[in-house]
């Protein structure tokens, strides 16, 4: 279930990420620099986190988990974005990080800090 949960979050950041700038223009939000520009670091980092949670849910979970992830992601991305308007632009640029690492750094079943261990050894 924490799989879920994180893999849910992570990928409502990276859609709300991608799709920010096209709804604050719309909207008539502030764009943050950051953000405005397509190729940016974290618009990057987001369009690697989706494919990536889409294929680690279908490899650990069941096959059908990808849909249920990308569907809960979105209408939270969603309702982030309407929620917090642009002020989500600031989430996402420092979130999309976290979500990166966590999503890469979690397997089920391992304890928190077992990732250092198979670092350090």
């Amino acid at each position: 279930m924490v799989g879920y949960t994180i893999f849910i979050c992570a990928m409502a950041i990276a859609i709300a990420c991608i799709s920010y700038a096209p709804m604050a223009e719309q909207a008539g939000w502030p764009i943050g620099e950051i953000l405005h520009r397509g190729g940016s670091i974290p618009n990057i980092i987001a369009f690697l986190t989706i494919p990536w949670i889409i294929v680690k849910s279908f490899i650990l979970y069941h096959w059908w988990s990808p849909l249920v992830i990308v569907a809960i992601g979105w209408l939270l991305a969603l309702v982030l974005t309407m929620t917090l308007k642009k002020n989500v632009q600031f989430l996402c640029v420092f979130g999309i990080w976290i979500a990166f690492l966590l999503t890469v750094s979690y397997f089920p079943g391992a304890k928190p800090s077992a990732i250092l261990h198979h670092i350090f050894g």
